[in-house]
């Protein structure tokens, strides 16, 4: 639905407009009915002066042309019959009407005191007729018939001034009234027409927020899933840069590294092509407090700067085409690791909101980075740890399999020992190794009955090493047993030799428990305890 405008819905001259084709389409329509009534007891010239007038009311009400033409044609029409009426029938008669009719419309349809002049004309009117009828010039007859007297011409022209002047008064008064409605309207149609556009506004401006907010969101969202799914810490650097320059429209994104000692940084990643030159790059940072990456590094705050704050802004000469610089300092539990250096060439460039979400960002990006290189060294020790479980379990292995040499095999008569080896490898059977840690510590060997001629299938072998796997896990824990039940009996030898050998306070009866006691628990021949230098060999041997 088409919302009028109020300039032209309570524009005065356009209901005038309006009102005045109205008037004249419906005195076409009447006219036809006087016409038809008037035409056969009118005169000849009655005749013609009633249709001319008709025409020109026809003229007036469908032809093209405009407000005032067609204003001045229904006067002059209103005024000709009302003056022809007088002449013919006399004063006090329909005349008067169609005269003050005019006065009215001329009041209602014209400005410019055109009512005032239009009754002033009408009353001269009057008092030519009335100087003509009282000459005897024309004869104009009263409502009794008789000749107008000069009382009667006085009394007719001053009871149609005064009721003129009294209808134009009231219109005027109500012209001003409605003039005055029409204004107050359209004030304020005015003002809820400006308030609307101011609403209009501020609702286009809080949707391009809305918007530009959804858009934020939109590309920190995407940003963050690039950034969690990186798996390498150079993966993440280049997926950070690469994607707020091409999210957030910026003309360089780059990654500072601090190095250990946190005195210089290097440009590890960038997000131009023609920036690539300065990868690596080491910066020394300083105290100057002019360039934002030392004010961002030293104070671990981010540093806004843009070329409208004139010399505020220093020009880096690495980037010539910055307008607009912001740096982040990418810092996880404390540690601050780098700086994401972020430029635009437009003035301005960075709103709050902005600077909001890349601190987000950096936030992420750096405790991504942290955990990178915690998960790196985890690995790393891991690995080590592995392979040094590797070579102490090929060490233990080794040094039991040098003292056991167990090796069983089952055949249709059971389980037996083997004792010798077999010197060559079996091209009927399948050999799976007993791996542990890495480490071959014993090996499967399984062979087909006679007359089966089916090979070894892809199942068959999984399963083996399935097993073989176990085998490996159970052996590890029978030897982890066995040295644990080996050191439990060491530790309770200990505990009882001490219990023996404390049960006393006499040297000699100490002595004495300790040989017997260690004869006992190592099966020996014979032991002895010394107290004081013990003899030499050759001692001995010359005492024998």
């Amino acid at each position: 639905m088409t919302t009028p405008n109020p300039a032209v819905a309570l524009n005065p001259q356009e209901w005038r407009e309006r009102f005045i084709r109205v008037i004249l389409k419906v005195a076409s329509l009447l006219g036809v009915v006087i016409l038809a009534a008037a035409f056969p007891i009118a005169a000849a010239t009655d005749r013609i002066l009633y249709v001319v007038l008709y025409l020109l009311l026809l003229a007036a009400a469908f032809a093209s042309m405009p407000y005032a033409p067609r204003v001045y044609i229904l006067l002059a029409v209103i005024l000709a019959v009302g003056v022809d009426l007088i002449l013919t029938r006399g004063v006090w008669a329909n005349g008067s009407l169609f005269l003050m009719a005019a006065v009215v419309l001329a009041s209602l349809l014209l400005d410019n005191r055109a009512d005032f002049i239009t009754l002033g004309v009408i009353a001269i009117f009057h008092a030519v007729i009335a100087g003509l009828s009282l000459g005897e010039k024309i004869v104009i007859h009263s409502p009794t018939g008789n000749d107008v007297g000069v009382m009667g011409w006085v009394v007719y022209v001053a009871d149609f001034v005064i009721l003129g002047a009294i209808v134009l008064i009231a219109s005027t008064m109500l012209k001003n009234a409605l003039a005055k409605a029409f204004r107050q309207i359209s004030d304020s149609f005015l003002a809820v027409e400006i308030e609307k556009k101011r609403l209009e506004e501020r609702v286009q401006k809080r949707t391009e927020e809305i918007e530009a907010h959804i858009n934020q969101f939109r590309a920190s969202t995407a940003i963050a899933q690039v950034i969690a799914q990186s798996q390498g810490y150079e993966d993440l650097l280049e997926n950070i840069v690469r994607g707020v320059a091409q999210e957030f429209n910026y003309s360089h994104v780059g990654v500072f590294i601090l190095d250990h000692q946190k005195r210089n940084v290097y440009l590890q990643t960038v997000s131009e092509k023609g920036d690539a030159s300065m990868l690596g790059q080491i910066f020394r940072l300083s105290a100057d407090r002019k360039n934002p990456l030392n004010v961002a590094i030293e104070k671990n705050v981010s540093i806004l700067v843009s070329g409208t704050e004139g010399v505020n802004f220093a020009r880096d000469p690495n980037f010539p085409r910055a307008r607009s610089r912001m740096i982040i300092p990418l810092t996880a539990r404390g540690n601050q690791i780098g700086a994401l250096d972020i430029q635009s060439s437009r003035l301005s460039a960075f709103k709050q909101e902005d600077v909001e979400v890349l601190e987000t960002l950096a936030d992420l990006t750096a405790t991504t980075y942290n955990n990178i290189l915690l998960n790196e060294e985890i690995n790393r020790i891991g690995a080590q740890l592995e392979t040094s479980a590797s070579a102490q379990t090929q060490q233990i292995w080794s040094k039991f399999t040098s003292r056991n040499k167990s090796a069983y095999q089952y055949t249709p008569a059971g389980v037996r020992p083997i004792f010798s080896r077999e010197k060559g490898a079996d091209p009927d059977a399948l050999y799976v190794p007993v791996v542990l840690h890495e480490q071959t510590i014993g090996t499967i060997k399984l062979k087909k009955r006679k007359g089966d001629a089916e090979g070894w299938t892809e199942r068959q072998r999984d399963l083996v090493e399935k097993i073989s796997a176990q085998t490996a896990l159970a052996l590890e824990n029978s030897r982890l047993v066995d040295e644990a039940q080996k050191s439990a009996l060491r530790n309770q030898m200990i505990a009882t030799f001490s219990s023996h050998v404390r049960e006393t306070l006499d040297i000699d009866t100490v002595i004495q428990a300790a040989a017997t006691e260690l004869r006992k628990v190592f099966d020996l021949k014979e032991a002895e305890v010394i107290i004081g230098s013990a003899p030499s060999s050759s001692q001995t041997d010359d005492k024998g």
